[in-house]
C-alpha cells in the first residue's frame, strides 16, 4: 500500500515523542538560564566544552593516552558536575517548587495598581535625593516566605511616607529589605543571600543581595544606592539603573502585564530610545558638530531626551552651581573692595589725626602769644595790682 495507515498506537507514539521533546526542550531551558545568569557556571561551562572538544581531537590525532584519560573523566563527569553545580541545581529545584501560576500583584484592581506604583516612585525619589539606602522587593510568582521569616513581620499598606520612616539610618529596621506582597508590607529587615558574580567595586552589600535574590526567584527588587543616590532595578540576574519616570514606566508595566510583556516592552523602550539619540547626533562621551540650521530647529522642538532631563533635574533636587571661574572672580572682586575699605579708612583717620594736630598746634600758638602780651604789659600783673 502506498500509504500507511493511521493506527490509534501510531497517534499515543507521536504524543509521546512530542511529550519527551518538551521534557527535554524544558530543562535545557532552565539549564541556560542558569548559566546565562551565573558568571561562574559560564566558566565551567566552557571548561566542560573545552573538554570534549579535546577528546575528539585526541581521537582524530590518535592520541591514546590523552584519549584514555579524557574518557576516564567525560565516563565520571556527571558525577562531578553535579557536585560542582549543587547550587544552581538546588536554586533550580526550589524555583520549579515555589512556582505559583497567579501573582498577588496582578490580584489587585486598577485603582490600587496605581497607588501602589505612585506610593513606590514616591519613596525611591524621595530616599535618592537624601541619599537613603534601601531595598524594596516585590513578590511575584515565586514564594518569599522563607524570606520573609528572617525579617520582622509588619503587615500594613504601602505608603511613601512608611517606607522613607523604616530606611532612615536611626531606626532599627533599615538594615535589610522590605518585602511587600500584594499592596501590603509584609516585613521589614530581611536578609537575602548575596550574589556570586563578579560585580564592579561601585555595588555594595544592597546591590548583591537584591541580584542574589534575583537569581533564584523572580521577584523584583528596587534598589536606591546610600552612597550616589541613584535607583536601579535587579530583576533575573540583572541590574538596570532608572529615573523615576522610567521606574514608573517599569512597574505599570510589571503589575499590570505579564513578565514576557514587559520584557518586550522594556525592550522596544531601549530601542526608541536608541533611535532617538541617534537621530539627534547624539554620542555618549561627546556632542558632534551639527549645523546652524539644525540647532535651530532642535530649538523649537525639545526633544524626549531634553525633557527627561529636566523633569529628573527637578526630581531629584539637582541644581546647578557657578563655575568656579566665576566664584574665583566674585572672590577676587569682594577682596578688592575689603582693601579700597581699608584704605579709605585709614586714609580718614590719618585725615583726622592731622586735624587734631593742627588744632592743638594752632591752641598751643594762641597760649604763646597770649602769654607774651601779658609780659609785655598788655595787662595788669597781680605784683603791679599789690
Amino acid at each position: 500500500m502506498p500509504f500507511a495507515l493511521i493506527t490509534f498506537q501510531s497517534i499515543i507514539n507521536s504524543l509521546k515523542a512530542i511529550v519527551d521533546f518538551s521534557i527535554i526542550w524544558v530543562l535545557v531551558y532552565y539549564i541556560l538560564r542558569i548559566v546565562r545568569n551565573n558568571s561562574r557556571t559560564v566558566q565551567i561551562f566552557k571548561g566542560i566544552v573545552l573538554i570534549i572538544a579535546m577528546r575528539f581531537v585526541a581521537h582524530k590525532l590518535s592520541l591514546t593516552t590523552l584519549k584514555a584519560l579524557l574518557d576516564l573523566l567525560i565516563q565520571y563527569g556527571f558525577l562531578v558536575v553535579v557536585i560542582i553545580f549543587v547550587p544552581e541545581i538546588r536554586a533550580m529545584l526550589e524555583r520549579l517548587g515555589k512556582t505559583s501560576v497567579f501573582s498577588a500583584l496582578h490580584s489587585l484592581s486598577g485603582n490600587e495598581k496605581e497607588k501602589l506604583v505612585d506610593e513606590l516612585v514616591d519613596a525611591a525619589t524621595v530616599l535618592a535625593e537624601r541619599k537613603t539606602g534601601a531595598l524594596i522587593t516585590l513578590e511575584q510568582g515565586h514564594s518569599l516566605a522563607d524570606y520573609i521569616k528572617t525579617g520582622t513581620p509588619i503587615n500594613s499598606s504601602v505608603t511613601s511616607e512608611l517606607l522613607c520612616s523604616i530606611f532612615v539610618t536611626s531606626t532599627p529596621l533599615h538594615d535589610g529589605a522590605v518585602i511587600i506582597q500584594g499592596d501590603r508590607i509584609a516585613c521589614a529587615s530581611a536578609y537575602f543571600p548575596p550574589t556570586a558574580q563578579d560585580l564592579p567595586t561601585r555595588y555594595g552589600a544592597r546591590h548583591r543581595a537584591a541580584i542574589g535574590l534575583s537569581e533564584v526567584t523572580d521577584s523584583v527588587t528596587i534598589i536606591v544606592s546610600e552612597e550616589t543616590g541613584t535607583i536601579s532595578i535587579a530583576e533575573g540576574g540583572k541590574l538596570r539603573e532608572m529615573d523615576a519616570a522610567s521606574l514608573r514606566e517599569y512597574l505599570n508595566l510589571l503589575i499590570q502585564n505579564s513578565e514576557k510583556e514587559v520584557s518586550q516592552s522594556l525592550g522596544a523602550h531601549r530601542k526608541q530610545r536608541k533611535f532617538n539619540l541617534s537621530k539627534l547626533n547624539v554620542d555618549p562621551i561627546k556632542i558632534e558638530k551639527v549645523d546652524s540650521s539644525d540647532l535651530n530647529l532642535k530649538s523649537t522642538e525639545p526633544t524626549e531626551t531634553n525633557v527627561e532631563k529636566r523633569d529628573f533635574s527637578k526630581l531629584m533636587g539637582i541644581f546647578k552651581k557657578k563655575p568656579k571661574d566665576t566664584e574665583s572672580k566674585d572672590k577676587s572682586s569682594e577682596n578688592e573692595q575689603d582693601l579700597t575699605k581699608s584704605q579709605d579708612d585709614s586714609s580718614q583717620d590719618e585725615d583726622v589725626k592731622t586735624s587734631d594736630i593742627e588744632e592743638s598746634v594752632t591752641k598751643a600758638d594762641d597760649t604763646n602769644s597770649s602769654d607774651k602780651l601779658n609780659d609785655e604789659g598788655g595787662e595788669p600783673n597781680e605784683s603791679e595790682e599789690r
